[in-house]
């Protein structure tokens, strides 16, 4: 159950997330697939746009339906869903995509195991804070190393992300 969403959302929030693997995995090598919806939509499964990237990123504004939500969409409206065909939880590009769009409310993951993660902005949500805890756990790794230290920097904000009004579960 995602946190602040209705019975019916979650239902379709569940059907997205099945969505976004199937596409992944037939039309797209099973390499990482955005779905992009708007939250205030009466139907989150009728329209929602999609967007196609590589074994490692996905550029959610590829996608003209995406793009337009992302941009012109009501503000904190936007939930993000994608996959991740090698990890199991959010990276560091994950997380600074939520601070940097203010539009999007959730971010969801999932892995092509079908983990599923989400992270969502709650009332308290502090973007500044957010920004601030995030260059924090930035400069206690070595980022522009390997990437298990990018993924040490994404882990040490979600652990502290409840500090700056997020949800992550």
């Amino acid at each position: 159950m995602y946190k602040g969403l209705t019975s019916e959302q979650n239902k379709m929030m569940q059907q997205l997330t099945k969505e976004v693997l199937l596409i992944a995995s037939r039309e797209n090598n099973s390499n990482e697939v955005a779905i992009t919806c708007d939250l205030d939509a009466e139907n989150l499964l009728e329209e929602y746009g999609i967007a196609f990237g590589g074994e490692t990123a996905v550029d959610v504004c590829s996608d003209t339906r995406s793009f337009h939500l992302l941009y012109s969409g009501k503000r904190t409206s936007v939930i993000l869903i994608h996959n991740h065909p090698s990890t199991k939880t959010f990276s560091l590009v994950d997380l600074q995509f939520l601070l940097i769009y203010t539009r999007v409310k959730m971010l969801v993951v999932v892995s092509n195991q079908g983990v599923v993660h989400y992270i969502c902005k709650d009332r308290e949500f502090d973007r500044e804070a957010a920004v601030k805890l995030i260059k924090e756990c930035v400069d206690e790794y070595d980022v522009e190393g390997s990437t298990a230290e990018r993924y040490k920097a994404a882990l040490a904000f979600l652990v502290r992300c409840s500090e700056v009004g997020l949800f992550y579960k």
